[in-house]
């Protein structure tokens, strides 16, 4: 693009107006994008609009294997003599409806220590792709049944990986860094990081950028026959 530019007032005035222009067309074609991309869960909207945010949390509680007794606590309640966890989970789906993912911002305070959190971080975790021909009318059976049970066992995950990083998981580590390909929907992904812990059917890492990450085991050798009974 071109502007007048008589001086050097000008000219940087010129450059602020191009930025501004660019960043307005950016700000747009986001936007637009992310329309479109929120298409997949029109089918979801009654079920998610029925799913009460301190539901999700007391069924991912209940899930949770972390630390002892547990009790889910008001907003205005600050950290005081027992371990207290924020969390902010984000959930999105697949374009091929396939799998959920889940990107939760945790901190934890020690207990009697409510000035600093003493783990903080983001947890990603992916859900193994749903193998229904259908994978609509799977999620949305029974009321949602499965969309509720998936996010609640996905948030639960999330916070038992948190909880153990703050409990010095990080002592276990390795420092040996390697890319891990893993099934994001139909798609394969991949990322670099430190491997924390591997299984059968999950891979949990620390990537590049801190974040902890939990994802499908994406390993011909282990068929699903060699999980059975295992949690997902």
């Amino acid at each position: 693009m071109l502007y007048p530019a008589p001086n050097i007032g000008g000219f940087l005035a010129a450059l602020i107006t191009h930025g501004i222009i660019l960043e307005s067309t950016r700000s747009a074609q986001a936007e637009k994008n992310r329309q479109e991309a929120n298409q997949v869960l029109l089918p979801y909207q009654s079920i998610l609009d029925g799913y009460q945010y301190r539901d999700l949390m007391q069924s991912g509680l209940n899930k949770s294997t972390a630390g002892g007794s547990r009790r889910l606590v008001e907003f205005p309640e600050k950290p005081g003599a027992e371990w207290f966890i924020e969390s902010l989970p984000v959930f999105s789906m697949t374009q091929d409806q396939t799998a959920i993912i889940l990107d939760n911002a945790v901190a934890i305070y020690a207990p009697d220590l409510p000035a600093t959190p003493a783990y903080q971080s983001v947890v990603r975790v992916v859900s193994r792709p749903e193998q229904s021909a259908n994978p609509q009318g799977f999620w949305t059976a029974n009321a949602g049944e499965n969309l509720k049970s998936e996010s609640a066992r996905l948030l639960a995950e999330s916070l038992d990986i948190a909880f153990s990083e703050a409990n010095g998981g990080s002592a276990k580590r390795t420092n040996t860094h390697r890319t891990v390909r893993y099934m994001e929907g139909a798609r394969e992904n991949m990322e670099r990081g430190e491997v924390v812990s591997e299984s059968c059917d999950r891979v949990v890492l620390r990537n590049l950028r801190g974040w902890m990450m939990s994802v499908p085991a994406n390993n011909p050798a282990h068929g699903a026959a060699s999980c059975a009974g295992k949690a997902q």
